[in-house]
C-alpha cells in the first residue's frame, strides 16, 4: 500500500508525518528534529539551504534568506534570492523538496503522494498556488485540506465520544477558527473564520518595536535603520516571546548590536501580553463570528484545542476560557497536530483503515457579476452569490440568469468570491466568454453551474438551456500559465535542486560551519558568566587578565573573528580551571 504523506508547510515551521496502519501518526525528523523551519537560503558560495541552517544564517546574511515566504502564496510577485528571481511558489518547493528528501531518507523508499495543509481562510489562488509548489518538488498533492480540520482529525482519532470542538489555530502567520462536530466518526466542519496575516510573526514585530523605541531612547540610535541589527534583535526577541510563555520576565540582549553599543533590557510578560492584546483582541471577534455562522452558542462548545505555536501565550487561553467558558486542551503538541492530522488524512486516502472520516468545507462564497438592483438602484455591479460559504466539499450549486438584449450573441461569465453585495468589492477570480448564443430574445435562460472540489479548487459552467451550448473553465487565479508551463518549471526546480545535491559536501561542511559559529559564542557566554561571577573574588592581577579576555572576547564576536573566539575561549577555560579549583 502506497504512503501519502502529510505535510504542514507553515510560515514559521514545517512538519511531514506519516501514518503506516492504524497506530498513531509518527513525524518524522528533519535534522534530528521534529519541527524543520520554512526558512530558504543561499550561502556565500552560492549553494541552496533549508530549514535549520538557512536560519542560522538569517543574521550574518539577511539578503540571502527568505523567511515568511507562506504570507506570499498566490501573489504574482517573486523574490531574489542569490542573485536569482523565484515565485513564493517556488521558494515553498524548496521548503517542500527538503522535507521529501528527509522523509526518503527515514522511510528507505521513494515519497510520490502528499496532502499538504493550508489555513482555512487561504483563498483560491493560495491554494493554487500551494498545490502547485507540491508538483515544482516532485509531488502528486492528492489532497488540499485546512489546518483546523487536519487538527481536529489528529485530535479525534484518540477520542471515542461525539463532541462539538472548537479549533483556535494561531500560527506564525495565519489565524483560523474552525467549528467541527464529531459524531460517530463523521467529522464535519460546520463554519470557519479566519485573517491570513495574522500571527506569531506579528507578535514579533510588535515586540521589535517596543524595543526598537526603548533602544532609541536609551542610545539614540534607531536599530532599524540597520539591517544586520534588525536581525540580530529579531532572533533575540523570537527566544524572549518563546520564554515569556513560560517565565514571567525575559531578557533580550545583544552585545555590540550596532556600534559599541549592547542592547540589555527586560521584558515582563505583563508588558508583551499588553503589547499584542489588541491582536488576540480581533480573534476572539473571529471566534464569535465563526460560532454565529455554525449556529452554536459558546455554552455548547465542548472542547476547545489550540494550535501553532503562538498559542503557548498564556494570555491566548485566558482569554478563551474569559470568553467562553471552558479551558483550553493541547494534549497534543500543536506545533504538530496539523501534520499529524494531515497523515492522517492521507492513510485514508490510501486505503488504510482510519477511525475518521472528513467533512470540509469552503469558508467563502462564490459567486457571479449580474444586473439588479442595489440600494434603490439598478446597477451591473450586482453580486450573486452561488455557492455560499460554510457549504461541505465537495459542492455543485446552478443558478439561473438571463440574457439582457435581444439577439445576445454572447455573455461574459466574470466569477467572483467575496461576501459584499457588489462585485467589485470582492475577489475577482477569473472569467471567460461564451459565443454564439441563439440570437433570443432578451430573456434567454442561461445556467450557471459552479463546482468546488475537496481541495477548494473551483470549476464553472456556464449553459444556454434552450440550444444546450456550454462552456466549462477551471479557474486558474494564479495566472502562472498552463500545465506544461508548470512541468517546465518543475524540471527547472529539479535541475537546480540535483545541482545543490551535486555539492552535498561542501553545502554540509559550510552547515556544520555555522553550527560551529553558533557553538563557539553559547561556549563564550557560558565562560563569561563564570568569569564574571569570579571577578570580585580574585587578586587584582588575574581580575585584570580576565576583564581584558572579556573584552576581547566581546570585540571578536562582534567582529565574527571565529578564530580568535576559539582561542580566547580556551585561553578563558584554562584559566577558570585553575581560578575555580
Amino acid at each position: 500500500m502506497e504512503i501519502i504523506v502529510g505535510i504542514d508547510l507553515g510560515t514559521t515551521n514545517s512538519e511531514i508525518a506519516i501514518l503506516r496502519d492504524e497506530s498513531k501518526p509518527e513525524v518524522i525528523p528533519v535534522e534530528g528534529e521534529m519541527i524543520m523551519p520554512s526558512c530558504v537560503g543561499i550561502d556565500p558560495e552560492g549553494r541552496l539551504i533549508v530549514g535549520r541552517t538557512a536560519k542560522n544564517q538569517m543574521v550574518s546574511h539577511p539578503e540571502n534568506t527568505v523567511l515568511s515566504i507562506k504570507r506570499r502564496m498566490g501573489e504574482n510577485a517573486t523574490v531574489t534570492l542569490g542573485g536569482k528571481s523565484f515565485s513564493p511558489e517556488e521558494i515553498s518547493s524548496f521548503i517542500l523538496a527538503r522535507m521529501k528528501s528527509e522523509a526518503e531518507k527515514y522511510l528507505g523508499h521513494p515519497i510520490a503522494k502528499a496532502v499538504i495543509t493550508v489555513p482555512a481562510y487561504f483563498d483560491d489562488a493560495q491554494r493554487n498556488a500551494t498545490k502547485d509548489a507540491g508538483v515544482l518538488a516532485g509531488l502528486d498533492v492528492v489532497r488540499i485540506i485546512n489546518e483546523p480540520t487536519a487538527a481536529a482529525l489528529a485530535y479525534e482519532a484518540g477520542h471515542e465520544e461525539n463532541q462539538r470542538i472548537l479549533v483556535y489555530d494561531l500560527g506564525g502567520g495565519t489565524f483560523d477558527v474552525s467549528l467541527v462536530v464529531v459524531e460517530n466518526g463523521i467529522v464535519e466542519v460546520k463554519a470557519s473564520h479566519g485573517d491570513t496575516h495574522l500571527g506569531g510573526d506579528d507578535f514579533d514585530r510588535l515586540l521589535i518595536d517596543y524595543v526598537t523605541k526603548r533602544f532609541k531612547e536609551q542610545h539614540g540610535v534607531d536599530l532599524k535603520s540597520d539591517l544586520r541589527a534588525t536581525n540580530r534583535l529579531w532572533v533575540a526577541v523570537e527566544k524572549a516571546k518563546c520564554t515569556l510563555s513560560d517565565r514571567p520576565f525575559a531578557g533580550i540582549r545583544e552585545e555590540f548590536i550596532v556600534g559599541n553599543h549592547h542592547l540589555d533590557m527586560e521584558i515582563s510578560r505583563d508588558d508583551y501580553e499588553e503589547t499584542i492584546r489588541p491582536m488576540l483582541r480581533k480573534t476572539m471577534d473571529t471566534v464569535h463570528a465563526c460560532l454565529t455562522d455554525s449556529l452554536f452558542l459558546p455554552k455548547a462548545i465542548d472542547k476547545i484545542i489550540l494550535v501553532g505555536g503562538a498559542t503557548r501565550t498564556p494570555l491566548v487561553s485566558q482569554m478563551l476560557q474569559e470568553d467562553m467558558g471552558i479551558e483550553p486542551h493541547h494534549e497534543i503538541s500543536p506545533d504538530l497536530i496539523v501534520s499529524m492530522g494531515a497523515a492522517i488524512q492521507g492513510a485514508a486516502i490510501s486505503g488504510v483503515k482510519t477511525k475518521s472520516i472528513l467533512v470540509d468545507i469552503t469558508p467563502y462564497t462564490f459567486g457571479t457579476r449580474a444586473v439588479g438592483e442595489h440600494e434603490g438602484m439598478m446597477t451591473d455591479d450586482m453580486f450573486v452569490p452561488v455557492i455560499k460559504r460554510n457549504s461541505s466539499l465537495p459542492v455543485s450549486k446552478e443558478e439561473l440568469f438571463y440574457t439582457y438584449h435581444d439577439n445576445q450573441e454572447k455573455i461574459l461569465v466574470e466569477i467572483f468570491q467575496g461576501d459584499d453585495p457588489l462585485a467589485s468589492d470582492n475577489i475577482f477570480i477569473g472569467d471567460f466568454w461564451i459565443k454564439g448564443l441563439s440570437k433570443a430574445r432578451a430573456g434567454s435562460p442561461i445556467l450557471l453551474n459552479l463546482e468546488l472540489d475537496i481541495n477548494g479548487i473551483l470549476k464553472v459552467t456556464a449553459k444556454e438551456k434552450t440550444t444546450g451550448l456550454s462552456k466549462t473553465v477551471t479557474m486558474d487565479t494564479t495566472k502562472k500559465g498552463n500545465v506544461s508551463n508548470l512541468e517546465e518549471r518543475r524540471r527547472n526546480i529539479a535541475a537546480f535542486l540535483e545541482e545543490d545535491e551535486d555539492a552535498g559536501g561542501e553545502a554540509d561542511a559550510f552547515s556544520s560551519d555555522i553550527e560551529d559559529k553558533q557553538n563557539l559564542i553559547v561556549r563564550a557566554k557560558g565562560l563569561r558568566k563564570r568569569a564574571e561571577g569570579l571577578l570580585s573574588t580574585v587578586n587584582e592581577e588575574d581580575a585584570a587578565e580576565l576583564s581584558s579576555i572579556l573584552e576581547q572576547s566581546r570585540h571578536a564576536i562582534a567582529a565574527q573573528d571565529w578564530e580568535t573566539v576559539a582561542r580566547l575561549n580556551e585561553s578563558l577555560s584554562d584559566m577558570l580551571f585553575y581560578l575555580e579549583d
